[in-house]
């Protein structure tokens, strides 16, 4: 007997804040810029916060957000770790990125934390 799987539904309606998102690929250009693979923009739902935290090398950053956009955003892209999501006119860049999945393994929603 097969069981149905619920999908939760994503909150909408808390998707008010625009954004601009460029998400690079691994590696980089024969310049040395990183490789630009996806440039997008819509509404997410935007968090500020302010935590620091010390990276792989012993570096104290400050991570100043959070921001989640409805669904895998790069399906083609491996990682969503590495780029520049721009909100209300400020830059930031992306520290980590995650995609929590919906127990039938779809992506539920595209999370950055940014510094």
């Amino acid at each position: 007997m097969a069981r149905d799987i619920k999908v939760l539904p994503f909150p909408d309606w808390l998707l008010n804040t625009d954004y601009s998102l460029v998400l690079n690929e691994e590696g980089v250009t024969e310049d040395g810029a990183p490789k630009k693979s996806l440039e997008t923009s819509g509404k997410c739902i935007f968090s500020e916060k302010a935590q620091r935290v010390i990276d792989a090398e012993g570096k104290k950053i400050t991570l100043l957000g959070k921001v989640i956009i409805k669904g895998d955003i790069a399906p083609s892209l491996k990682t969503v770790s590495d780029g520049v999501i721009t909100i209300n006119g400020c830059s930031y860049e992306i520290h980590a990125g995650y995609r929590p999945r919906n127990p039938n393994g779809t992506v539920h929603h595209t999370e950055f934390e940014i510094k």
